[in-house]
């Protein structure tokens, strides 16, 4: 009796699970937003190290990132972070985050888009914009966009800033401040 039960258990669950597997399913699971990029390859979960002569120059993340065949360029999207080092220490320099970027793979130069926010490391100063862009084949970092530089108690206000990549002058252009005294 013991054996029919089982036996007959057995039997119907081979039957649903047969049942279940030929029932096709009409509507994507994919969000209909990747359905529509054009983008060859879709990577979750980026991290990129960008080196120049074998040295690491900095390194970038991203929840996802879009390749495309034809070009040098990868999207970023969602939580960008370029992390530059000291290329003698190895120690980080400086840290730029951002909602989204854009990433060329011919030169390491990123453009950092939507809430870009560069943190010093050496002195802490903070600077944000609507958009960074890391150039170092140039040793530059840089922004055209409204700038906001938080330097300890002192915040001074630009329409954009230039700087060199050990961060030895930052220049805000169009400066003025909210109070302090503004260091050059």
């Amino acid at each position: 009796m013991l054996k029919r039960n089982i036996l007959y258990a057995v039997s119907c669950m081979a039957c649903v699970g047969v049942a279940s597997c030929s029932q096709s399913r009409t509507e994507s699971v994919i969000d209909p937003s990747l359905e529509e990029m054009q983008a060859d390859y879709i990577i979750f979960g980026l991290t990129d190290y960008l080196t120049r002569k074998g040295i690491r120059e900095a390194i970038v993340q991203a929840d996802t990132a879009f390749f495309f065949q034809d070009s040098t360029v990868v999207l970023l999207s969602g939580n960008v972070k370029l992390t530059a080092y000291n290329q003698g220490l190895g120690t980080e320099k400086a840290v730029v985050t951002s909602d989204r970027g854009r990433l060329d793979t011919s030169n390491n130069s990123l453009i950092a888009l939507g809430n870009a926010v560069l943190v010093i490391q050496a002195d802490g100063r903070r600077i944000e914009s609507a958009e960074l862009r890391y150039i170092p084949d140039q040793d530059a970092i840089s922004s055209d966009s409204a700038t906001v530089m938080y330097d300890g108690e002192n915040i001074i206000e630009g329409t954009g800033f230039d700087a060199d990549l050990n961060f030895d002058r930052v220049l805000v252009r169009n400066a003025r401040t909210r109070g302090g005294v503004i260091r050059f």
